[in-house]
């Protein structure tokens, strides 16, 4: 079988994580570059997109984009600072951050050099999270609708931060204008909340889907579980819970990375696919979610991993 083929678009940057003893280690992540990450693990062939920085982090993700197995356009690095975000973990592991975004090596592009770089034949463009922000409408928007032309899949991880952008007004605006242009979405029901959104979240997920073209939103529920929703059918997935626990960080991205990896494959990445297809990668996005979470960090599994579990559940 052939592989699929995808691009990514948004954040590496380096993860200071806090520590039981209150020290920080770094970790390299960025929402965007697990779910890179996580597409090579799965079998995917994927291309990372942002510019990499030239200062000393941004040579240590170079050097893991290499030994990941990721690839990436010629030339493609910048001489602005690697972003850095400091992660706060709390008594159950869960993550809180402070980001530092300003001008940064991974937004340092114009939309006709992206455009240049794109390759001629993927499947799926994604992008999300940090790179979600007024300033880079000018030159996601294009580079979205030409691949849409060509009948590109568009995946959106919301993934809403505080404190990115000084007016988080603006900054929600612009997440609502990228979502308009996905056939795929993942919201939590914390991003909802940080975007002024409470009450049911399934009622929000809705009205997201409202905003896009036939399209899909998987609602993440944390301890509640998820849903894919399309305009037919509000499918459920339960929690898979991991044998040892470490953290959460990178859980929700090797989660959706996952799941749009096994319909992809499945070619089944559409509001059409047989629900069954749909409820299949649920559950295997719930499986490599909590294999990832067994580790301290972003480590998504393989594809061989998530099917072993898979298998023995059967």
């Amino acid at each position: 079988m052939t592989r699929p083929k995808v691009a990514v678009f948004g954040e590496a940057l380096i993860d200071m994580i806090q520590q039981q003893d209150g020290a920080y280690l770094p970790f390299i992540g960025g929402s965007p570059f697990n779910v890179a990450r996580s597409f090579v693990k799965q079998g995917i062939d994927c291309t990372y997109l942002s510019p990499i920085s030239t200062d000393d982090m941004g040579k240590k993700i170079y050097a893991a984009v290499m030994d990941e197995g990721i690839k990436v356009p010629a030339n493609n690095r910048s001489d602005k600072n690697t972003s850095l975000a400091l992660v706060y973990k709390d008594a159950e592991g869960k993550p809180s951050y402070r980001l530092y975004r300003k001008s940064v090596a991974d937004l340092d592009i114009c939309a006709d050099a992206l455009l240049a770089m794109l390759p001629d034949d993927i499947e799926l463009f994604h992008t999300g999270s940090l790179a979600l922000v007024p300033e880079m409408l000018d030159v996601l928007i294009p580079v979205v609708k030409k691949l849409k032309s060509r009948g590109v899949k568009i995946s959106i991880d919301v993934n809403v931060r505080k404190g990115v952008e000084t007016s988080h007004q603006q900054y929600v605006a612009a997440i609502w204008r990228f979502v308009e242009f996905a056939d795929i979405v993942k919201v939590s029901d914390e991003d909802l909340e940080l975007k002024g959104l409470y009450g049911e979240p399934e009622f929000h997920a809705k009205a997201m889907l409202a905003r896009m073209e036939n399209g899909m939103v998987v609602l993440t529920l944390g301890e509640g579980g998820s849903h894919l929703i399309t305009s037919k059918h509000n499918l459920k997935q339960s929690v898979h819970i991991a044998e040892v626990f470490g953290d959460t960080v990178g859980a929700g991205d090797t989660y959706f990375s996952a799941l749009i990896a096994r319909l992809l494959k499945d070619y089944a990445l559409s509001p059409e696919a047989a629900p069954a297809k749909l409820s299949d990668a649920l559950r295997f996005g719930a499986i490599a979610a909590s294999l990832n979470v067994a580790t301290v960090g972003c480590n998504p599994p393989t594809s061989d991993a998530v099917q072993v579990v898979m298998d023995s559940l059967v």
